[in-house]
């Protein structure tokens, strides 16, 4: 866990951790505007209640966490950040469930 002292001292680290978090919250508006996208992550998750869709989301985070590391080339990091991506999606969609909104 990155603490804020940490990116506060480390302009590398509060960068990186900007960066990672627009990259998580595009994906996530990818995945609202086409759902079939999220099957790609696991099958059934386009038509996944909120709930299901962070609790599934929780799982590929930490079925990512648990593999090993790949330290060769780039794109080792976006499994994660399409995990965190549903999450952050099943969460808004829970929010505007309870709100009672429709169309999110």
């Amino acid at each position: 866990m990155i603490t804020e002292t940490y990116l506060r001292d480390d302009p590398f680290a509060a960068a990186a951790a900007r960066t990672a978090a627009h990259m998580i919250k595009s994906r996530a508006r990818h995945y609202l505007r086409r759902p079939p996208a999220l099957e790609a992550l696991y099958p059934g998750l386009s038509h996944a209640g909120p709930q299901k869709m962070i609790a599934i989301s929780a799982h590929l985070i930490e079925r990512e966490s648990l593999s090993p590391r790949r330290w060769f080339g780039f794109g080792g990091e976006v499994n994660l950040i399409n995990a965190k991506a549903a999450g952050l999606l099943g969460r808004v969609m829970r929010r505007a469930e309870g709100r009672g909104e429709r169309g999110v």
